[in-house]
């Protein structure tokens, strides 16, 4: 059956260290993460779309405000007591550290249940933007490096 396919880009500075990796990606370091999420529908709402790109844009933008300027690091890291005094912008992921392809699925699962769950978004202006029924996650694509990136996939 046919559909519609939406994208909103995102792009962060984010850092992780990987504890488990044999080389280099077990020093702290960051990334320009360019972060691209897809949703589709089989209709088009009362505007003409399958859902106002400012909708889909607040439904994401404070999960990327979490990764900005933030350290990722596995729950489990033996290093994990010294690299929390970086402060506030730590986020920690529960016994996994922090891959692109663990970082893809969160991002998918976190946007998911929103636009599962939610019927309405709010913009900082106040204007109310409608999540229409029907409204699908199909995949988030996360680049890690411009030649460099992981994927999640909800549906076919």
């Amino acid at each position: 059956m046919p559909f519609f396919r939406i994208a909103k880009t995102f792009e962060v500075e984010y850092g992780h260290r990987l504890s488990k990796h044999p080389e280099k990606c077990r020093f702290p370091h960051g990334h320009s993460l360019k972060i691209e999420v897809v949703a589709r529908g089989r209709s088009l709402d009362h505007n003409d779309m399958v859902c106002d790109y400012k909708a889909l844009k607040m439904l994401v933008v404070d999960l990327v405000e979490r990764l900005d300027h933030a350290m990722a690091l596995n729950s489990d890291d033996p290093q994990l007591d010294g690299l929390k005094a970086i402060g506030e912008r730590v986020l920690l992921f529960d016994g996994q550290d922090p891959t692109t392809e663990v970082l893809v699925r969160w991002l998918y699962e976190q946007i998911d249940e929103r636009i599962r769950a939610d019927g309405t978004v709010r913009s900082p202006s106040g204007a109310v933007y409608e999540i229409p029924e029907g409204l699908e996650l199909e995949r988030v694509r996360v680049w890690e490096t411009s030649t460099s990136w992981a994927e999640y996939v909800g549906i076919d």
